[in-house]
């Protein structure tokens, strides 16, 4: 059965709420935002959703990040009591709804490290001082309400809902032991005048690992572990190897319960097959049958004709804790001959019972991590769990320092001042110290950011400077061409028992703007100046081979989609005008020249934007110091 991947979107209502002023939430204050400054890239909504609702993003879990390997086809919240169940996992409408005031309302959700997504009054959490309460290299922050619940605000039946407000904060980092997992915080507000008793909280998660297209059904062969200890619930592919990707071994990922409001971590988990699991999503049953799961009551599905028990438990020969948790070896579906297949599973990690007075807020952590394999993840839950008990004292990383580029012909002068080496104090450390090695400058060619090249380490030289000089630092990067983009990032570095402890490193190349120690940067030939110059103007490449090397190097890797097909003019006077004719003197295209460089791309299409044909071309440059006539070729 395949996978439906088209979300139809809720009927929605205008809602109020009180905070600090009452704010409108509606269509327009639904946002989306992807954390990308570590290993993985994790998609979230403030709807109760970490997958897309509306179209196909990138990076619904992703790793390595920009690899275009997705493990995810949901992950979203369910909260209910008896039997009123908000679920962001219905087919026909999403039940919760956002809040709006807590980003710039402009479909972003705020983010830390953007500031044009943060709100008006600023970032949303602050100490009692009005400063900013960040505590990851990447916060994110949203709140939605279950002012969408099908069964009674569709009904007109407001009166019914459960009045619950979520507030979600998402942490992750970019640090070697933090790189490859992301921390979710959820504060469940009870707005209501009534207590919310016997409640229960469901991380509701359809993982597929190896990849979650439908072309080779990856989906449909994924078991899952349980490790109690960890209070981590894990999914892994049967035959370790990933027919979508073409590599075996493809990456397990975990849910790990980090903190309760009953402190009992995971009280419940079990799995569904995912075609029976699509159709309870969109049955009449939908409440009823996730609140008795979620508490492993058995006694609905026993006393109901349509329902099988053994659907929805499967306990094995030795259940733990009587009904409530599926045993892990019943996930290892086995074929005819006794291979190990697997499944197509949804898990349901649920914690409760729990109670919410009236204006109260019941906390609950949790961890979504990603590993090579399970040896790997379950090292990955350890540092998740260790961190996260630690409060993150460990996870405080270096500062970022600023890099700048002054963009020349045929290099890059880069340059950054020595403030930190004058202002910064590590305060865990008595007495506080500057404890930071140096800086390491890096540089990549590869948008996608995958690797990066060492151009230089640099010791940290200027502590006992008295004043901050903003170009300190330099380096001339010499080894470069015109017309390619190269991308540079500068991080300050201190070694910690053995280990390189670095500031951030850009991850994802959308980022960038928001991260001053990357930049980008496009040598660029400078512009002639006399007549004399006109004589150095050319077209590179020349000949042009379409699908030849060049178009791949253009791009860096060919993740992005088509190549970028375009010639350069080189040398040329600043303002010009090119004008380009076939063979035969007719006219195909003029371009208009100006900037502070020689360089003019075109992007091979006619002034009809129709691509041209092999053959050969003339050009001629005409500017107020002179004109030029050369000509290049183009092959298909």
């Amino acid at each position: 059965m395949n996978k439906n991947k088209v979300m139809i979107f809720a009927i929605l209502v205008l809602v109020s709420f009180v905070l600090i002023n009452p704010v409108s939430a509606g269509l327009e204050d639904r946002a989306f935002g992807t954390h990308n400054v570590g290993k993985v890239g994790y998609f979230t909504t403030n709807i109760g959703q970490f997958y897309p609702y509306g179209g196909q993003f990138e990076k619904t879990l992703e790793y390595p990040i920009n690899s275009s390997h997705i493990c995810m086809y949901r992950q979203c919240l369910m909260i209910g009591n008896p039997v009123n169940v908000i679920s962001a996992a219905d087919g026909r409408y999403e039940e919760f709804d956002a809040i709006g005031g807590f980003d710039a309302g402009n479909a972003e959700i705020a983010m830390s490290d953007n500031l044009e997504t943060w709100p008006e009054t600023g970032w949303p959490i602050k100490d009692d001082d009005g400063n900013p309460i960040i505590i990851s290299q990447q916060d994110s922050y949203c709140a939605y309400s279950d002012s969408t619940n099908w069964r009674y605000a569709n009904n007109g039946e407001s009166d019914k809902l459960m009045n619950i407000r979520v507030y979600q904060t998402i942490y992750s980092w970019g640090l070697p032991t933090a790189d490859k997992f992301v921390i979710l915080k959820f504060e469940i507000e009870n707005s209501g005048s009534s207590v919310l008793d016997s409640m229960y909280f469901n991380y509701y998660s359809d993982l597929d690992i190896g990849g979650q297209g439908n072309e080779y059904n990856e989906w449909a062969d994924d078991c899952i572990n349980f490790d109690k200890s960890r209070e981590t619930v894990y999914f892994y592919d049967s035959d370790a190897y990933s027919n979508e990707w073409d590599e075996n071994d493809p990456f397990v990922s975990g849910v790990t319960f980090l903190k309760t409001p009953n402190d009992l971590g995971i009280t419940d988990w079990h799995w569904i097959d995912v075609t029976i699991d699509e159709v309870a999503v969109n049955s009449a049953y939908w409440d009823s049958l996730s609140w008795y799961l979620m508490k492993s009551d058995t006694t609905y599905f026993h006393n109901h004709s349509l329902l099988n028990v053994d659907d929805f438990f499967h306990l094995g020969d030795n259940p733990i804790n009587g009904n409530h948790y599926d045993d892990p070896a019943t996930t290892q579906i086995k074929d005819a001959s006794g291979n190990i297949i697997g499944g197509a599973m949804v898990a349901y990690i649920c914690n409760g019972p729990f109670s919410i007075q009236p204006g109260e807020r019941a906390e609950i952590w949790v961890g979504c991590t990603v590993g090579d394999n399970e040896a790997d993840l379950l090292e990955v839950t350890d540092n998740l769990i260790s961190h996260y008990a630690d409060g993150f004292n460990r996870l405080v990383p270096p500062p970022s320092p600023e890099l700048h580029v002054n963009i020349e012909d045929k290099q890059v002068d880069l340059s950054w001042s020595n403030e930190i080496d004058i202002t910064y104090l590590n305060e865990s450390i008595d007495p506080p110290a500057n404890d930071l090695t140096g800086y390491i400058l890096y540089r990549t060619t590869d948008p996608t950011l995958r690797s990066w090249t060492v151009l230089d380490t640099i010791p940290m030289i200027y502590k006992n400077d008295l004043a901050i000089v903003v170009d300190k630092y330099s380096f001339l990067d010499q080894n470069v061409d015109n017309g390619f983009n190269y991308y540079y990032n500068l991080t300050t570095y201190k070694i910690v028992d053995g280990d390189i402890i670095e500031s951030l490193k850009l991850a994802d190349i959308n980022n960038i703007l928001n991260q001053p120690s990357a930049q980008q940067a496009k040598p660029q030939t400078l512009a002639a100046q006399s007549k004399a110059d006109m004589d150095k103007i050319k077209v590179v490449p020349n000949p042009y081979i379409i699908s030849a090397q060049w178009d791949e190097s253009r791009l860096g890797n060919t993740v992005f989609g088509e190549p970028i097909r375009n010639i350069a003019f080189t040398n040329l006077p600043s303002p010009c005008t090119i004008r380009i004719f076939t063979i035969d003197g007719d006219l195909i295209q003029t371009i208009e020249h100006s900037g502070d460089y020689g360089r003019e791309e075109w992007n091979l299409l006619t002034s009809e934007r129709r691509p041209i044909v092999s053959g050969m071309y003339f050009f001629h440059v005409e500017s107020k110091i002179g004109d030029k006539v050369g000509r290049f070729a183009v092959v298909r």
